[in-house]
C-alpha cells in the first residue's frame, strides 16, 4: 500500500478500495509479496460505505463495487476503515487488509479451507476498533478475539506471540477457541 502520509484526509471507502488498494498491490506484486489465489469482500458500513470485491489470481488483482460470494468477507464500519487507511487513533491498514510478513510462505489456499467467523474487538482510548472475517461464508463456528489494538498489530508483524499474548492475559478469546486457532495457523 502506498504511503498512509500521502493519503489526503478526505479519501473515500471508494477512493481507497478502487484506486489506492490496486495501486498498493501492484507495488507488492512487483516485489514479489503478492499473495496467490483467493477473492476478498468488504462490507463497509455507515455513511459513505458500501461493498467492494476483490479478486486476487496469477499476480494480479480486480476491484469492483458490489458483493460476490468470497472466501473471506470484512465488514467493518466506514469510520473505522477511513482510520485504518489514514493511520489514525493507532488504526494501521493491517487490521483490514491481510499481511504477509516477510519469509512467511502464502497461506491464501489455507485461507480458503476456513469456514467460520472471527470478531475483533480492540481496546484503544475512545472506542475500540471492530471488526469481523467471515471465512467461507460461515457465520458459525464463531469467536471473538478482545485485546489491545497495539498487541493485535505486534501479533500481526511477529513481535508478540499469539500463544504468549493469551497466556499472559493480553489476549480474550470467546466462543469457538478451534477456530481461533485454525486462523493462527495461518500466521505460521
Amino acid at each position: 500500500m502506498a504511503e498512509q502520509s500521502q493519503v489526503p484526509e478526505s479519501v473515500t471507502a471508494e477512493q481507497f478500495f478502487e484506486q489506492l488498494l490496486p495501486m498498493g498491490f501492484a507495488t507488492q506484486a512487483a516485489e514479489g509479496q503478492a499473495p496467490g489465489s483467493i477473492t476478498l469482500r468488504y462490507v463497509v458500513t455507515g455513511d459513505g460505505g458500501g461493498e467492494w470485491f476483490v479478486a486476487i489470481e496469477g499476480g494480479q488483482m480486480q476491484v469492483r463495487k458490489g458483493g460476490g460470494d468470497a472466501n473471506i468477507v470484512t465488514t467493518l464500519s466506514a469510520a473505522h476503515l477511513h482510520e485504518a487507511i489514514l493511520g489514525q487513533n493507532g488504526a494501521a491498514l493491517a487490521l483490514v487488509i491481510p499481511q504477509q510478513r516477510p519469509g512467511r510462505p502464502d497461506n491464501s489456499g489455507r485461507a480458503k479451507t476456513l469456514k467460520g467467523t472471527m470478531a475483533l474487538e480492540l481496546a484503544r482510548e475512545g472506542d475500540p476498533f471492530k471488526v469481523e472475517l467471515t471465512f467461507g461464508g460461515a457465520p458459525q463456528p464463531r469467536c471473538t478475539m478482545k485485546m489491545k489494538l497495539q498487541d493485535y498489530l505486534d501479533m500481526q508483524t511477529g513481535k508478540l506471540n499469539g500463544q504468549e499474548a493469551f497466556m499472559t492475559g493480553k489476549m480474550k478469546v470467546e466462543g469457538d477457541m478451534g477456530f481461533l486457532m485454525q486462523i493462527a495457523a495461518l500466521q505460521m
